[in-house]
């Protein structure tokens, strides 16, 4: 019988690992809870609700901090791409302040501030997810949420397209008739969400596509998933997120040789052709497919928010509250403040210097997210972002390279719901919804990681 100290010895050791564990659960699985929460009312607009999602990933942080002291490891290789976020936030913050010769930055030194805290909020909610998706399980049910969030909208935004008949109100009150969609205020905010569970409803298609059996009827549930929400788009009638959905189809055609898995691929994509010519082929035949399919599910309605587009460029608009003004306004505010900006969350004041219409209506946001960053944050902004894409092009090469089959298919489908939410971001800025960032701040998570390769993701799961 070994000594009394010794199985106390024992027990002490393993105490922290088993309390370690046990918090990094906690953490990952609130992580998850916040998703659905956040995309309920108006998918969190209002101050005090997008305020109390913020307050709440940063109390989630101290979980973090005790689990790292007792595990002995806080981060991994991946939140390095998270640096020029910590830049960006950094910067807003210094906007703020009255600095030696430059004095204020921001137009509005409070919302610039406001700015820094929020995406501080996402950044370290991308970091936890980082820190503790680390599995094949934990990225299943990370990405399974994500799609079942974007589901559940698109099905309440069909239920209200069929059902809602008072003007004001259905369920929340500033849902009107004809106005938005699901849940949203904006139907183009809307529209951000669909693409992104959309891309990962896709990715996962391409993955249980190869299996048999089990994997059939996995395949089958990706498959109705995506077409629903495909369809909740096309009604929505959001042209940036039709022309999103369109371009998301093309790059999942020409990326699905890059992220497959040449050396265990399965009979499915096997026969998938493997020359860039036919990926090309086979990616404008399934445009023309969806193209055929939109209008048809579309209808009149739809055609006639394309049609106005070209009358909407060409139209003379004494406000200047259409997007072409807008972007030209925004234009001369970023060319009068090349270097630090106007300040972030500070456009809605500065844009009054350039914006030249009648008064009446002035326009709060640039319908342009980068037009928008480099008219706030300025040339400094431009290089933060530039870093933040090159590091997570570099991350995400390393990931598929030795990536498991899943978790490359993963990969896949958070690309493709990054890369609409990178085109319809062109037009709008449906990231400055609390829901929409933190999912997007979950397929930058999805994409890159560091769940273990091969073997180990079995021996872990």
């Amino acid at each position: 019988m070994p000594p009394r100290h010794n199985a106390t010895s024992h027990a002490s050791t393993h105490a922290p690992s088993v309390a370690a564990r046990s918090l990094s659960a906690f953490v990952f699985y609130a992580l998850l809870v916040l998703l659905p929460l956040a995309a309920m009312p108006y998918a969190s607009v209002e101050p005090w609700w997008t305020a109390l999602f913020d307050a709440v990933v940063f109390v989630l942080a101290a979980p973090w901090a005790i689990e790292g002291a007792l595990s002995g490891r806080w981060v991994t290789r991946a939140h390095t791409l998270l640096v020029p976020c910590l830049g960006l936030a950094a910067l807003a913050f210094l906007q703020s302040l009255s600095l030696p010769v430059v004095g204020v930055v921001s137009f509005d030194p409070y919302e610039s501030r406001v700015f820094a805290l929020r995406l501080l909020a996402f950044t370290l909610y991308a970091a936890m997810l980082l820190r503790y998706a680390t599995t094949e399980r934990r990225l299943r049910a990370l990405v399974v949420v994500v799609v079942c969030v974007g589901v559940a909208s698109a099905l309440f935004g069909l239920f209200r397209q069929a059902s809602q008949r008072e003007q004001l109100g259905f369920v929340l009150p500033l849902l009107q008739k004809g106005e938005g969609y699901a849940q949203f205020v904006s139907k183009n905010h809307f529209a951000y969400l669909a693409e992104m569970s959309l891309g990962l409803a896709a990715g996962l298609a391409t993955y249980y596509g190869r299996g048999r059996g089990a994997s059939r009827g996995k395949l089958l549930l990706c498959a109705a998933a995506a077409l629903l929400l495909w369809a909740s788009l096309v009604l929505s009638r959001s042209r940036g997120g039709v022309f999103a959905m369109l371009c998301q189809a093309f790059f999942i055609s020409i990326a699905y040789g890059w992220t497959s898995d040449k050396g265990r691929v399965g009979r499915t994509a096997a026969t998938l052709p493997r020359t860039a010519a036919a990926r090309v082929a086979l990616a404008s035949l399934l445009i023309v497919l969806i193209v055929l399919g939109t209008v048809w599910v579309g209808g009149d309605p739809l055609a006639e928010r394309m049609g106005a587009v070209g009358e909407e460029v060409a139209a003379a608009d004494a406000a200047r509250v259409e997007r072409p003004a807008i972007w030209a306004d925004t234009l001369r505010l970023a060319a009068q403040h090349p270097l630090a900006g106007v300040g972030l969350g500070g456009y809605w004041i500065a844009i009054r210097e350039t914006h030249g219409g009648s008064g009446v209506m002035v326009p709060r946001q640039a319908h342009n997210d980068y037009l928008e960053l480099f008219a706030s944050a300025g040339l400094i902004g431009a290089l933060l972002l530039a870093a933040f894409l090159f590091l997570f092009v570099v991350r995400v090469r390393e990931r598929v390279r030795v990536g498991t089959p899943f978790a490359r298919a993963v990969i896949l489908g958070a690309l493709a719901g990054l890369f609409g939410v990178a085109v319809h971001s062109l037009v709008d800025f449906g990231l400055h919804v609390t829901a929409n960032a933190f999912v997007c701040a979950a397929l930058v998570a999805s994409a890159t990681a560091e769940v273990p390769d091969g073997a180990r993701a079995g021996a872990k799961n």
